[in-house]
């Protein structure tokens, strides 16, 4: 009968739903998962920047990530390593605490989110490529080991994003792996020195 044919169909797409869930879900969980393991093997931070920022990419659907890394002495966050961008803008990055996106997010700990690069008069504008890269939507995140400010992943995209709350828990989890890679990175190569 009608009745029983609309219950299961509604069902199957519940359960559909459910497993491209637990699909992403896994997905992410092996991408934490391979950054653990590039942390274990003590990789020096330039590879393993770009293995977290391939992750990042992969695990999250966007199409670009950089790692701003604070240099402690000038207090300045300077480009590290980036992802997914067609030209170099970010590459002579260097912003003072509280300058700019990533500056405010280093300094008050915090993601500062963008939705419409488009319509808005935005900090980019100081680099003349960025409207070639056509991006509309921007995250900052700040890294934080042991209570320390290390950098800010930046993320963008080239399409309007309308992130869940699952996405953006993934964001907080990713960019506290993040964190403590780099702090493992630093302290290797302290040792090593």
């Amino acid at each position: 009968s009608d009745s029983n044919f609309l219950l299961s169909a509604r069902d199957i797409t519940k359960y559909k739903r459910t497993e491209i869930r637990m699909k992403r879900q896994l997905h992410r969980l092996s991408a934490l998962r391979s950054i653990d393991f590039a942390i274990a093997s003590g990789l020096d931070l330039n590879l393993l920047l770009s293995i977290l920022l391939d992750r990042v990419i992969e695990t999250l659907h966007v199409d670009s990530a950089a790692v701003l890394l604070l240099d402690q002495k000038l207090n300045e966050l300077v480009f590290a390593s980036g992802r997914g961008f067609n030209t170099n803008i970010l590459q002579h990055t260097h912003l003072k605490l509280g300058q700019g996106y990533a500056g405010r997010v280093a300094l008050e700990r915090r993601i500062i989110n963008i939705p419409d690069l488009t319509n808005t008069k935005t900090e980019f504008e100081r680099s003349p490529l960025f409207p070639s890269e056509r991006f509309v939507v921007y995250y900052g995140v700040p890294l934080i080991a042991k209570g320390r400010v290390l950098g800010v992943l930046e993320i963008f995209h080239r399409r309007p994003l309308q992130p869940g709350e699952d996405w953006l828990d993934f964001l907080n989890i990713i960019s506290g792996q993040t964190a403590i890679a780099i702090d493992s990175a630093m302290m290797f190569k302290e040792l090593q020195k």
